[in-house]
């Protein structure tokens, strides 16, 4: 037997246990899954809201993840989201954060936030601000607040419809937006420091539209009112 045999058993005999740690991992985790998808609604009943929504993001395939605030978050078509659950009451809130943003000396922004709360009448998603007064910019996000429960059907799909709204609702306050002119888009400081809350997702965020011309808002005020 060569050094090299001996190194290569060595090794071997070494990476074990981790390999056998691994695989037993990724064998519950199978387990887990196929326990959920063979569930009926009475037996989902009977587990976590938590557990529940981790159980159907995976189907949906995303990658949930729960982080030091207690809440869901992953990630749905390129977007960050996060979702709270409430397991007495079989509520959810998901949000997502920092899906845009836009400078405080924009032109533009008392007439998005005019946009806004035209879209929120009529979404199943509403939108909010915050400011950031150390950048200068406003950040836009959206939320939902929803039953999930098995009894609403099949849990799947109920959340990717629910999840897939919050872009129309993106593109409805977007398509406006762009009603008040050519625009350049600005750009973004990239480094900035992660803290909790909407903040952790702010480099995600991408830049609204702004406005060249001042004669612009004539033109969207009326739009506005029709």
């Amino acid at each position: 037997m060569t050094d090299l045999t001996i190194l290569i058993a060595v090794i071997a005999l070494a990476l074990w246990p981790l390999a056998f740690l691994v695989l037993r991992i990724r064998h519950e985790r199978k387990k887990r899954r196929d326990r959920l998808d063979r569930m009926t609604k009475e037996d989902l009943e009977d587990i976590g809201t938590e557990e529940l929504v981790i159980a159907v993001l995976k189907k949906i395939g995303c990658q949930p993840e729960t982080n030091e605030e207690g809440h869901i978050v992953f990630k749905y078509q390129g977007d960050d989201f996060y979702i709270a659950v409430e397991d007495e009451a079989r509520f959810i809130m998901i949000w997502n954060p920092w899906w845009a943003s836009i400078s405080m000396d924009n032109p533009a922004l008392p007439y998005l936030k005019e946009i806004v709360n035209l879209v929120n009448v009529d979404s199943l998603v509403t939108t909010v601000f915050t400011a950031d007064e150390d950048e200068k910019n406003v950040g836009l996000h959206s939320k939902c607040h929803t039953v999930f429960t098995p009894k609403e059907g099949q849990l799947d799909e109920y959340l990717k419809a629910m999840l897939d709204h919050f872009f129309v609702t993106h593109d409805a306050i977007k398509q406006n937006l762009q009603q008040l002119g050519s625009a350049a888009s600005e750009s973004v400081n990239k480094e900035r420091t992660k803290v909790k809350g909407f903040a952790a997702y702010k480099e995600n965020s991408t830049p609204l539209s702004s406005v060249e011309e001042e004669k612009n808002k004539e033109c969207f005020h009326s739009f506005r009112l029709l």
